[in-house]
């Protein structure tokens, strides 16, 4: 497997017409260059390279977009209503110790506050206007994040779509 990674870093630095040779040390340890070690190596001959070629995406016009820098504004919150942005539906977060942050897209009238939910549970005790929480102490395991728009009465008025989250231990890299 280093191996391998080793020659497609090495792949990376070689200008594209370049001969690359691949020899075996006395230690049986497979070696990948651009220089043959000692007489007699040949070139080895490499399959083609895969590539990707991502599919033309429409570019706003400066118009659309509402400024003339290139920079694309955010959309508008929706009317009255209420979206999670973010995690993404199915996000896997690899290390929760820190706590899973959830924001929404919200227009709120006044009066009206937040309650966000991890699996059904609501988090906060009282409403927030803030359109962003911390979810703490989140366990390994499949989850969902919800928030609600209630009314100074306690009310809820509207429920966004939750959002799975898939919460996995760290990957340790060697």
């Amino acid at each position: 497997m280093r191996a391998l990674l080793a020659f497609a870093l090495l792949l990376n630095l070689l200008p594209a017409d370049a001969e690359v040779y691949r020899w075996v040390d006395e230690n049986k340890v497979v070696h990948y260059g651009d220089k043959p070690p000692k007489e007699g190596v040949r070139p080895v001959e490499l399959p083609p390279l895969q590539t990707y070629s991502p599919a033309a995406a429409a570019v706003p016009s400066a118009a659309a977009s509402g400024g003339s820098d290139g920079a694309a504004a955010p959309p508008p919150p929706p009317k009255g209503g209420i979206r999670i942005v973010s995690p993404a539906p199915d996000d896997t977060i690899r290390d929760a110790s820190a706590g899973i942050g959830m924001t929404v897209d919200v227009a709120l009238q006044p009066g009206e506050g937040l309650l966000f939910f991890l699996d059904g549970v609501q988090q906060n005790k009282v409403a927030t206007l803030s359109s962003a929480w911390l979810f703490e102490h989140v366990e390994r395991g499949e989850h969902q994040l919800g928030v609600a728009i209630v009314a100074a009465n306690g009310r809820e008025v509207l429920r966004a779509a939750p959002v799975t989250v898939h919460v996995k231990p760290p990957i340790v890299l060697r």
